[in-house]
């Protein structure tokens, strides 16, 4: 039995392009809603943090995020770090408060340097900036939410992607693709991309 039941797509579902933070909608499942996390970060003085291991999804939470805090007042200024960048992009300052942000977001806290982080926190206070950051461990902030990926989770994004439509992804495909992967589940999407071409070629 598959996912759905309809003609194949042509279009592979789990391109990049549908699978980018933003694109894939969170699904809380059991967890807190978006509105629910804006709630606890207000709480918390506008600093928090998202911890979880790579590819749980913190990056789609962060998106998800972007309409609840726009209504809290939130003014967002986004740093995406990647690559194992120890230090801060060059101009990052001038570019929150060029913005009027009043909340710098930094995906991928991790992994910044020390001095970065000092940097960071010390800059925040002086301006009277909120900070929200996604982390693989704690990182010294308030925890709004600590991410552990799961099969169903997986699963879930799958039908999402498919929409109704047949892609011949069953979901002991779904569920041996993510335990491959560690549970990863960014690593389950790009598995599933390949088995989707092997069956469309």
């Amino acid at each position: 039995m598959t996912l759905a039941s309809r003609q194949p797509m042509r279009t592979n579902p789990f391109s990049t392009r549908f699978v980018r933070p933003g694109a894939v909608r969170y699904l809380p499942g059991s967890g807190p809603t978006p509105e629910a996390l804006v709630a606890r970060l207000s709480a918390s003085g506008w600093r928090g943090q998202i911890v979880g291991p790579h590819g749980a999804g913190k990056s789609t939470l962060l998106a998800s995020l972007a309409a609840p805090l726009s209504a809290a007042g939130r003014r967002t200024h986004w740093l995406a770090l990647q690559g194992g960048r120890r230090t801060l992009p060059t101009g990052w300052a001038r570019g929150a408060a060029e913005s009027g942000a009043n909340l710098l977001i930094v995906d991928g806290y991790e992994q910044l340097g020390i001095a970065s982080r000092w940097a960071l926190h010390l800059r925040c206070r002086w301006r009277g900036w909120g900070l929200l950051v996604t982390a693989h461990a704690p990182a010294g902030l308030p925890t709004l939410l600590e991410m552990k990926p799961r099969v169903a989770t997986a699963l879930a994004v799958v039908e999402q992607l498919l929409a109704g439509e047949s892609a011949g992804i069953e979901p002991r495909v779904v569920a041996e693709c993510f335990a491959a992967a560690g549970g990863n589940v960014r690593e389950t999407l790009f598995a599933l991309y390949d088995h989707w071409e092997s069956l469309h070629r």
